[in-house]
Parts: C-alpha cells; sequence; structure tokens
C-alpha cells in the first residue's frame, strides 16, 4: 500500500492532513511511484450511491445576491464582490460580450480547507459526451454531484462530494444570480424593469480534474448544455498540493485557462480571449457562448462547472 510517511517519520504521529492522504492512497491501492506522480483517471474505481434524480439540493439558499448570503458563507466571498460584478458587466455589454471573468470571487484561503476533501472524494465516472470539437465520447474525468432529471448524464452522483460543496455551490448561486441579473437587465427606453426575482435551478454539478494525459488535458470549443440551459459558473480550483509535489502537480507555465469566442453573432466577428484563471476565479458564462478549458501539457488542473 502506498504511504506519504518516510522511514525517518515513521516514529512520529502523523498530522490529520498525512493521515487523510495516507488513507487516500491505501483506499485506491496505488503503489508509492504511482502515488507521487498521481495516475490516470483511468485507475480510479467507479464508486455508486445509488440512483439519484433529483435537480437541486433542498438545502440551497437561494439568495439573490451577495449580501442574502449568511454571514458564515459571504466570508468565503471576495469584498466588494456585488459591485465588481455590476462594473464588469456593464464593461462587457459595452463590448457585446457575453461573459465575464471575476479574480477570486471565492478566496483562495478557504478552497484550500475544502480542496483535500474534494481530492479525497473524487471518483471520475465515465458517461457518453460529445466533447466538443474534440468529439470525445468516452469522458472519465469528471465527478458529476448533482445531475439532471431522469439521471443524466450517470445515474449515480456522488452524494458526499455533495454534501460537502453546498455552502460553496450557495456562493457561486448567488454570485451567478446577481451577474444574470445584470447581464439581462433591459437597457431599452420605455421597456419596464423587471421586478420579479430570477430563481436559479442548477442542472446539473461536476467537478472535473485535467491531466496531461492524452483526451484529459482538455475540453475543447463546446457550448454549456447543448444551449439549452440560461447560463453557467465555472469555479477554478486550487493547484493541488495535497497528492504530490507541487512542482509535479502544478501546470504552471504549461497551458491551462479558458478561452472564449464572443462579441459578436457572427462567428467570423467574434473575438477569441484567453484567460489564465487560478484558484477562486470564476467565469460567468451567458447562453450558447462558445468557450473550452484550454490544454494543460503537465501537472493536473481541477475545476468546478
Amino acid at each position: 500500500m502506498a504511504s506519504l510517511v518516510t522511514e525517518e517519520t515513521k516514529a512520529a504521529a502523523p498530522s490529520p492532513e498525512e493521515e487523510l492522504l495516507n488513507n487516500l492512497g491505501a483506499k485506491l491501492e496505488l503503489t508509492e511511484e504511482e502515488w507521487q506522480v498521481y495516475p490516470p483517471p483511468s485507475s480510479y474505481p467507479e464508486k455508486t450511491y445509488g440512483d439519484y434524480t433529483m435537480v437541486n439540493d433542498p438545502r440551497s439558499k437561494q439568495a439573490q445576491t451577495i449580501a442574502e448570503l449568511p454571514e458564515e458563507l459571504q466570508a468565503f466571498c471576495k469584498e466588494g464582490l456585488h459591485e465588481e460584478i455590476s462594473k464588469g458587466v456593464l464593461r462587457k455589454k459595452l463590448a457585446k460580450m457575453r461573459h465575464l471573468i471575476v479574480k477570486q470571487a471565492v478566496k483562495p484561503e478557504y478552497l484550500d480547507s475544502l480542496m483535500p476533501l474534494i481530492i479525497e472524494l473524487f471518483h471520475p465516472q465515465q458517461v457518453q459526451y460529445n466533447g466538443g470539437v474534440a468529439n470525445v465520447k468516452a469522458w472519465k474525468i469528471s465527478t458529476y454531484l448533482e445531475v439532471m432529471e431522469g439521471g443524466v448524464p450517470c445515474t449515480n452522483p456522488c452524494l458526499p462530494l455533495l454534501d460537502a460543496c453546498v455552502p460553496l455551490l450557495d456562493c457561486v448561486d448567488a454570485m451567478f444570480t446577481h451577474w444574470y441579473k445584470q447581464q439581462h437587465a433591459c437597457n431599452k427606453p420605455g421597456q419596464p424593469k423587471r421586478e420579479e426575482p430570477y430563481t436559479v435551478k442548477r442542472v446539473m454539478n461536476f467537478i472535473t480534474r485535467y491531466t496531461a494525459h492524452p483526451k484529459e488535458q482538455a475540453l475543447l470549443k463546446h457550448v454549456d448544455g447543448a444551449g439549452k440551459v440560461d447560463g453557467s459558473a465555472v469555479l477554478a480550483l486550487p493547484i493541488d498540493r495535497w497528492t504530490g509535489p507541487e512542482s509535479v502537480m502544478s501546470f504552471e507555465g504549461h497551458g491551462g485557462g479558458v478561452r472564449f469566442w464572443d462579441g459578436s453573432a457572427v462567428p467570423s466577428k467574434q473575438q477569441e480571449i484567453h484567460y489564465p484563471t487560478r484558484s477562486g476565479d470564476v467565469a460567468f458564462i451567458d447562453r450558447a457562448v462558445w468557450h473550452q478549458a484550454d490544454p494543460i501539457t503537465k501537472g493536473t488542473r481541477w475545476a468546478m462547472v
């Protein structure tokens, strides 16, 4: 079995973090060499939690603004985020853009505290997916927390991982609601202002780990939900510093980030824009906006969608 405790430290009691990592390595039945370089997702066992067709977790707060979140959840969000989103949307709308990137919208320190548990509970599930322009049918680099009615794309979402991420999902839901309200606010004279609140309904939620292995490096040019959802949010998660040396696990300098084609309804007139997203950055994406997760050639890159 794998162990992260060296001969020199065997006599000392392991820290809680060391114990978590050692237990995780044992669960996956990896050799010491495999564990250090982080094996490809194909080596992970499938885990099922029974059929689950519920669309949204009932604990969701449905906050319309960040300020409506409980104080303990507001603490996870960037200060001044409400105003930053409003100003960012205005600039993007002037450029006819229908997406927005907010740097460190979720505090990286909070994500760092959550990431070891995310890694422990992450077990990729194979689903059938068109893979964007790459047309990759067998997709096994994501763990699903919530799925669409009828069990699409899988019937076995990881409920323990959903439990761990409910507070984070509430934060991003509130951010998305405020962004969407600003993005779709009517600016035309004479048209009435919408008074009724928006209701966010997550139809699918998953965490993806990209690697440098073939067919796991990227999600190439695509639109979310085949253009049938009103919008989406993508949260960049921390670089994995818990299952191996950061020098091995980091993708810094080796690709990554997100890319958009936006600014016009005419494809030939669209601008191609790249953002080097990092932990805590959130991408808000309007309906049917083309984008992609850029390839990495080293390390691993994590994101929540």
